[in-house]
């Protein structure tokens, strides 16, 4: 079994500094309002609006937008470069995308953060993940791999733009895109930093497991004992995709063949071939399609500037075993330009479970890097 999926979210956010974990106190310090963010507020993308002294509000662009074609492994990544109108070079975010194949969807944080870091002084390129929107590449065939490699690709081009200072050149995404972002990072010589939001740090079977289960139980699909009883099977067939063994898979099909006989077919795992020929499933292929890659071996020699964000009622990504991962690799790696921000009851995306207001992690982001991009060299 694969313990560290458990749906307890252990970690406290009262650790010592040293860990590299942001005590309650750091935390508040790091959410801030930047001080080039008072007297403006942000929208879902183009320029932010100023709040003026007598309660009106106007737009007040601070940066230009350019489009620009990456090429990668034999495709072209389409994208849009948002640039501070200033005339020197400047920092720059390589913004990866979330999981799915809805372009506008998986842009959702993109786009949203990449007119704040402009106005902020920080150049900001988002893109179409390969295989959606206007970038060439077949999104069912794509692995992860694909997608850290499009990361850099972007990061190592745009590191020759007369705008771009190639020293100071990052990534940063969510979810899916957190992962994709740390493991560019490690590979890349391009990147010299890194932010993950919601990024798991454990395998991928342990990721899709806690995540899959955890999302049929929120559902109401699953109670706890039943959870007991299938988890078994799930974790079978995700390490029959990790196997690329057909006879591995075979097996599993028979189990499931076999389990729906007793149990509804909504709470089981679906085959191989079903998975590769229903339209529906289409979205996931490239995340199943990876339940093969070593990721956290990789960690263990990770020297970048890392800020990790994690929720702790994250129920899609498990932050107490990410966490933890990421002290234990650190520890390996010697790497102690870490920052780890464990946000009370923020779930996988930037909103408080229980209040449902927007949690400002854009006030974190930009914080963390002028203390660790801007003002190091």
């Amino acid at each position: 079994m694969l313990d560290n999926c458990s749906n307890a979210q252990n970690i406290k956010t009262g650790v010592s500094d040293e860990s590299g974990i942001y005590t309650p106190e750091q935390l508040e310090k790091m959410m801030t309002r930047p001080e080039k963010l008072e007297g403006y507020r942000s929208n879902q993308t183009g320029p932010l609006t100023h709040i003026n002294d007598d309660g009106s509000e106007t737009t007040d662009s601070t940066f230009t937008v350019e489009q620009i074609k990456v090429p990668s492994e034999g495709v072209l990544i389409h994208g849009w470069l948002y640039l501070p109108r200033e005339k020197e070079k400047v920092p720059l975010v390589v913004l990866t995308n979330g999981g799915g194949d809805g372009s506008r969807a998986i842009k959702s944080l993109s786009d949203w953060i990449a007119p704040i870091l402009a106005h902020c002084g920080y150049a900001a390129f988002v893109h179409d993940k390969r295989g959606t929107g206007l970038s060439e590449g077949d999104f069912a065939s794509t692995t992860y791999d694909d997608y850290i490699n499009d990361a850099g690709n972007c990061a190592t081009f745009l590191a020759n733009h007369a705008r771009i200072d190639p020293g100071k050149i990052g990534v940063m995404g969510g979810s899916e895109g957190g992962r994709i972002a740390v493991i560019a990072a490690s590979r890349f010589p391009a990147i010299s930093f890194v932010i993950s939001q919601a990024g798991t740090v454990v395998t991928p079977v342990e990721d899709r497991l806690y995540a899959q289960l955890n999302g049929m139980k929120d559902g109401g699909l699953f109670t706890d004992s039943l959870v007991v009883i299938v988890r078994p099977l799930w974790e079978r067939s995700f390490l029959a995709w990790a196997s690329n063994d057909p006879l591995e898979h075979e097996k599993v099909n028979k189990e499931i063949e076999e389990w729906r006989k007793n149990y509804q077919r909504q709470i089981l795992p679906f085959t191989k071939e079903e998975m590769e020929s229903i339209p529906e499933f289409r979205v996931v292929l490239p995340t199943w399609n990876s339940l093969s890659n070593d990721y956290m071996s990789e960690l263990s020699h990770f020297n970048k500037k890392w800020l990790a964000i994690f929720g702790e009622a994250d129920r899609v990504v498990p932050t107490d075993a990410s966490v933890k991962n990421i002290l234990y690799y650190m520890s390996l790696s010697g790497n102690k330009s870490y920052n780890i921000a464990i946000i009370p009851e923020m779930g996988h995306v930037p909103v408080n479970v229980k209040t449902k207001k927007m949690v400002r992690i854009d006030n974190l982001v930009v914080n963390w890097l002028n203390e660790n991009v801007v003002s190091k060299k």
